[in-house]
């Protein structure tokens, strides 16, 4: 059987039914209102690994609750004559949203905390009175999300940081499955909503798991006779209740929470320098070739710093990788430096000229150079003092007019509606992406690993490369994870101005990433 395909098994009394309806229904069949054919085939064993609708409650996560036939015919019919007339609409890859009250950001999926002019309608209140009684804090956010058939929303947990606990989903219009994963271990659940009912997601559902609803056109759901049954999707309306959070999240699952992970870790030099040797020279030593090969066009506005300088300058490159950089101008003389012995092996044997070094502490002279880059180094360091030592060393080598140029990845992967080239690009080896792996803990601090192609949670995070097969010397891929600090918006401004000689001529955003250029006066 193809993988990541859907089936449907059917059994038959006898030989005589099963070879009947393949005559006549392999290649001839379609589903109601499709136009694609079914295709039928003999299997000689029934397969072990099908999916089992058969849930009850107690393999729910704790704090979800779902309360069936929480409101009229006549509520609903209200509700969708006031939602669905709405023109003020907004129109999604997969269905069209409107908010009330503030606007959910998805992507990052916070809050923007500027109130709307329009706040949760008054009409709405005999719904709102019934949440109250059930024990949940009154909402003042309201997403209304329309979907057609066929239309879903991805695996998401709504940031802790936002939204108070307790979140609630009312269906309107037709019943749907929405698909529930454990943060921790993938563990899945899938739940039917009926039609006007009311799912409450609080405690560990709400803040440990994501929920979503895969775009599909039918659901597989448990029949009345304890079988399992198709039931195609209809248009559906669902109402999203929450409560802007005004404080930090306190909550006990800290692993997860941005509240308690978004401040970068105060850590000892100790512990520092055991992540930087574990989650950055080590990973780098084994990726070296993937990495090397993945890294070969420089970008515009380096390539462009580096040939404004006259002939006979000297560039420094410090943590020049695979050295895609010291090529980019051939009048100047280039060299480079990195900790990692791998890559520096990629560079000679290209024939360029470089050093074993920290970038904390280059071994060249005092007042040398005329020019030097730090391209995606420094957000590798794991403190702000290891951070700002690099860049005062940067000034030291730098004669008295000479220029850097540094860049470090952006916590902010988009700006205004426009998003970066990471978020962009596509996204390989889903089904592995899925599970995130648990954090890693320190004495002073704990670091998640941050799930690639998405938008940032934490500062401190542990970023997975997974190295391809050709590079790999066993069976299964190898992941690492590498460390990275990512910088705030004016993070990197101000561990500049911390530096007396220096002068920043520019700073600026270039996808994903955060930029200054500075002058050694």
């Amino acid at each position: 059987m193809i993988e990541r395909k859907s089936y449907c098994i059917l059994s038959f009394k006898n030989e005589c039914a099963a070879a009947e309806s393949y005559e006549k229904l392999n290649g001839s069949f379609c589903l109601k209102g499709e136009t694609k054919v079914l295709y039928l085939s003999y299997l000689e064993k029934f397969p072990t690994n099908m999916i089992d609708l058969k849930e009850s409650p107690k393999v729910w996560p704790s704090g979800l609750k779902l309360k069936e036939n929480f409101i009229s015919e006549e509520e609903e019919e209200k509700l969708l004559d006031l939602t669905v007339s709405d023109p003020q609409t907004l129109q999604l890859k997969h269905r069209t949203v409107k908010h009330y009250g503030f606007e959910f950001k998805y992507g990052s999926n916070k809050v923007d905390r500027n109130p709307l002019p329009n706040a949760i309608p008054e009409e709405m209140e005999p719904i709102i009175k019934k949440f109250v009684e059930l024990g949940i804090t009154r909402p003042n956010q309201l997403t209304v999300n329309h979907y057609a058939p066929g239309q879903g929303i991805p695996l998401h947990t709504d940031t802790h940081s936002s939204f108070e606990d307790g979140i609630i989903s009312i269906s309107l219009c037709s019943d749907i499955v929405m698909d529930f994963m454990s943060n921790d271990d993938g563990r899945r659940v899938s739940i039917v909503l009926p039609r006007r009912s009311c799912l409450i997601i609080s405690q560990e559902s709400r803040y440990s798991w994501s929920h979503g609803i895969t775009p599909r056109k039918y659901d597989v759901t448990q029949a009345a006779d304890n079988g399992l049954t198709v039931i195609r999707r209809e248009n559906r309306t669902s109402l999203t209740f929450r409560k802007v959070r005004t404080s930090k999240c306190d909550c006990t699952f800290s692993r997860w929470c941005d509240s308690q992970l978004e401040d970068s870790a105060d850590l000892s030099e100790k512990t520092a320098d055991n992540i930087e040797r574990k989650h950055v020279f080590h990973v780098y030593d084994e990726i070296a070739s993937h990495f090397s090969e993945t890294r070969h066009s420089p970008w515009p506005n380096v390539k462009a710093f580096i040939k404004s300088f006259p002939v006979g300058s000297l560039l420094l490159d410090i943590g020049c990788g695979n050295g895609k950089y010291l090529t980019c101008s051939q009048s100047l003389f280039s060299i480079g430096t990195d900790r990692s012995k791998q890559l520096l092996n990629v560079c000679r044997k290209r024939g360029y000229q470089v050093v074993n070094a920290d970038c904390r502490a280059s071994p060249f002279r005092d007042d040398i150079a005329d020019a030097a880059i730090c391209i995606a180094v420094i957000h590798h360091l794991a403190t702000e003092d290891r951070r700002l030592q690099t860049l005062q060393d940067i000034s030291r080598i730098l004669r008295k007019g000479g220029r850097a140029l540094v860049y470090v990845w952006a916590k902010e992967q988009e700006i205004g509606t426009r998003k970066s080239t990471y978020l962009l690009q596509k996204k390989s080896n889903v089904s592995r992406a899925e599970i995130c792996p648990a954090p890693e803990t320190y004495s002073e601090a704990v670091l998640p690993v941050h799930v690639n192609r998405t938008d940032f949670k934490h500062a401190d995070v542990l970023v997975p490369w997974s190295l391809n097969s050709k590079e790999s010397t066993g069976t299964d891929t190898p992941t690492y994870f590498r460390f990275y600090h990512v910088f705030k918006e004016g993070e990197l401004d101000n561990l500049c101005s911390k530096i007396s000689n220096i002068s920043i001529r520019r700073s600026y955003y270039d996808q994903g990433n955060w930029c200054i250029e500075f002058e050694k006066e």
